[in-house]
């Protein structure tokens, strides 16, 4: 192709397509690159189906008997829609595997179609979106049927299609992260023997240990078995099952199980798309280096999303597509760390931003810490759904530090106090704001109100 692009993105993932989105708009002449399908395996593997599934089987909307169905549904539509979304700015999208085969002036870009031919585009900018995928478990008998990686999991109909889930009744996660938890909330709550196999005695690492605390109760209130620090060894074939050997500090454990999921780590793609043709500096497990504009060490060639390694989360990718577009165009916006909120679908709903008090103890940040229960909130107890508390963290000088969320919408609740870190707000400025009563939020009011109570002892 004779024509040079302003920019090309390669991934069609949540910060490839929102970068190919934003460059667009700003007239830039975009090209993005997917060798699957647009939206990643955030909208085709991960997020969107495991909400789906969440919506059906624990949060009561719609029927788990078409659990399947109603979740590729949903992809489909939304997946058409990015489709819409990137013909009407302009972006002019390319099927098929691409390859960095130019670093200079013009960056370029090998593609090679899904039709068999191989074509060549350029441009002033690259920027790659690759993703990441599950690490795989390295271990004898890990290739075996019924051994599925977490990053699959999700797009198995055999294991959320009906008759076939009904063919198996337990499931083993070697994992104690996000995707670990919210797979056991979900087959727990599909009636399955759930078993986390931990690899340390941590569940969900970089929570708040009142969270951990409650959440572990809660897991073994609805007896999903846990084992801690756990060390795979193999896998075998059992019958129709599988049996999973390994060791424990208390020695050799054995755990059968009908499928083992792993879902232990994340690991950014590095591979396959001509990194190697490149100098930029990358590490298998930490990622490609990028500086606070997502520019990397090669001029011109900027990375975000999974790819980075950090905080592997959809919505954080997409920010930083706006930082890297912004970049390109000789603005700076930043994004701290602290104000990045993540969220966990279990049963409650977990949601975090700022820091823990753990956190705060080990940055030797003096603080105060105030809760509030969900079972003291009007809008709850009429919801049913009074299970879980707020928690707020604050610097002994009112400062706004950290907010701990395990309650209903608590993913939809935490964007208010991800407000106030970002613009670095005290406890009374977000505690003085008019919460509307009844709702859920008076929750997190109430927790801003025993902050300050606490604050006044000190």
């Amino acid at each position: 192709m004779s024509a040079v692009f302003d920019l090309l993105v390669l991934g069609g993932g949540p910060g490839g397509y929102r970068a190919a989105e934003l460059a667009a708009k700003s007239g830039m002449k975009v090209a993005l690159v997917e060798k699957d399908r647009l939206g990643g395996m955030c909208l085709n593997r991960g997020c969107i189906p495991t909400k789906a599934y969440y919506a059906r089987v624990i949060g009561g909307h719609g029927r788990i008997e078409s659990l399947w169905e109603d979740k590729e549904e949903i992809v489909s539509r939304l997946r058409e829609g990015l489709g819409t979304l990137m013909r009407m700015t302009g972006v002019e999208t390319f099927k098929g595997t691409g390859r960095i085969v130019g670093t200079g002036e013009l960056k370029k870009l090998e593609v090679s179609l899904e039709n068999g031919s191989v074509l060549e585009i350029e441009g002033r900018n690259l920027l790659i979106a690759t993703g990441s995928r599950s690490l795989p478990l390295e271990i004898e008998g890990s290739g075996l049927p019924g051994v599925i990686t977490g990053d699959w999991a999700v797009a198995l109909p055999e294991l959320w299609k009906s008759p076939e889930r009904e063919e198996f009744s337990s499931v083993a996660l070697a994992g104690a992260g996000v995707i670990a938890v919210e797979m056991a909330a979900l087959f727990r709550g599909m009636g399955k023997e759930v078993t986390i196999l931990k690899h340390s005695e941590e569940l969900l690492r970089r929570v708040d240990k009142d969270v951990k605390k409650k959440l572990i109760q809660n897991f073994k209130k609805k007896k999903i078995r846990m084992v801690d620090s756990f060390r795979p060894e193999r896998v075998c074939r059992e019958g129709q099952g599988l049996r999973v050997q390994g060791t424990t500090p208390n020695g050799p454990e054995e755990i059968a199980c009908d499928r083992l999921i792993v879902a232990s780590s994340m690991i950014p793609v590095l591979d396959g798309f001509g990194l190697e043709n490149t100098s930029i500096r990358a590490d298998r497990r930490k990622g490609i280096a990028v500086d606070e504009c997502m520019r990397t060490s090669e001029p011109g060639i900027y990375a975000i999303g999974d790819v980075t390694g950090g905080m592997m989360l959809a919505h954080l990718a997409e920010y930083q597509a706006l930082v890297a577009v912004e970049a390109m165009q000789g603005r700076t916006v930043s994004i701290p760390a602290e104000s990045v909120p993540w969220c966990v679908f279990a049963d409650p709903e977990i949601a975090v931003v700022g820091l823990s008090e753990q956190e705060a103890e080990q940055r030797q940040i003096p603080f105060v810490a105030g809760r509030a229960f969900f079972l003291g909130n009007g809008m709850a107890l009429a919801m049913g759904q009074s299970d879980g508390f707020v928690k707020v963290v604050a610097g002994k000088d009112g400062k706004l530090l950290g907010v701990h969320m395990m309650g209903p919408e608590a993913s939809s609740m935490i964007s208010e106090a991800a407000l106030a870190i970002r613009h670095g707000l005290s406890v009374r400025d977000v505690a003085y704001t008019v919460h509307p009563h009844p709702t859920l939020s008076e929750c997190f009011k109430d927790a801003l109100f025993r902050t300050l109570e606490e604050l006044e002892k000190k």
